[in-house]
């Protein structure tokens, strides 16, 4: 079973140590039973992706443990420019989930099940007035 709560901690301690997610989400294919994507897009993670995997994997491996880690299909990363990721985001909107949806298709996949935590821009800070 995968454990949400974890996960939504895992997020909120890498967004207060690296920046906001764009996306953060569990996707079950249903070509993969049982088998849990974890995808997830933020700006920072563009800069040297490998480092960043790396740092997430490290963050998250005490919260959620390595058997749940290890548990995922892969860990999927999204530019913030794809524009499957925009698709996504004009039908999907939440800040601190759980949003839970079943039956749905996204990236061009038939998701059996999913759990999106946050599907949303960070809001850019309004420029100085002069």
């Amino acid at each position: 079973m995968i454990q949400i709560e974890k996960f939504r901690r895992v997020m909120q301690d890498v967004s207060a140590a690296r920046g906001e997610f764009v996306l953060f989400g569990l996707f079950l294919r249903e070509e993969a039973p049982d088998k849990w994507d974890l995808v997830i897009s933020a700006p920072w993670i563009e800069a040297d992706k490998l480092k960043a995997l790396r740092e997430f994997v490290e963050k998250a491996t005490p919260i959620v443990g390595s058997q749940a880690l290890l548990a995922l299909s892969r860990i999927v990363t999204l530019s913030p420019n794809d524009p499957n990721l925009d698709a996504l985001l004009q039908a999907v909107h939440v800040d601190n989930g759980p949003l839970e949806l079943w039956n749905t298709d996204f990236f061009g996949l038939d998701i059996k099940h999913a759990y999106i935590l946050r599907a949303k821009r960070p809001v850019k800070p309004a420029p100085a007035a002069a």
